[in-house]
Formats: C-alpha cells, sequence, structure tokens
C-alpha cells in the first residue's frame, strides 16, 4: 500500500512539473485579477489542478 500511495506521490509531483508553466499563467492571471473573477480563476485553478491529479491513472 505504501508502495502504491509513493508511486503515486512521484507521479503527481511530475505531471505538476510537466503543467509548471500552465500554472504560472494562472497564478499570474489569479494575481493580477480583482474581485470575483480573482475568485473564480484561483478556485478553477485548484479544481483542475486536483481533477487532473486525480485522473492520473486514466490516461496511462
Amino acid at each position: 500500500m505504501l508502495k502504491k500511495l509513493w508511486d503515486w506521490l512521484i507521479a503527481a509531483i511530475k505531471e505538476t512539473l510537466n503543467l509548471s508553466w500552465t500554472l504560472v499563467g494562472l497564478v499570474i492571471a489569479t494575481l493580477t485579477l480583482t474581485g470575483s473573477a480573482q475568485q473564480i480563476t484561483g478556485l478553477a485553478t485548484l479544481i483542475t489542478l486536483g481533477v487532473w491529479l486525480l485522473t492520473i491513472g486514466f490516461r496511462k
């Protein structure tokens, strides 16, 4: 079980690094926006990253 969790963690880190420039762009967009647009963009970024990491197994 720990081996499987460790493998998933390593895969999640690799996937996050592969998305790094996209995430940098989304974080910059979140920081430059104001009001509800900033909140929606930040929330969408977190949700998208979460879904992307949870579906690693489907993409392999």
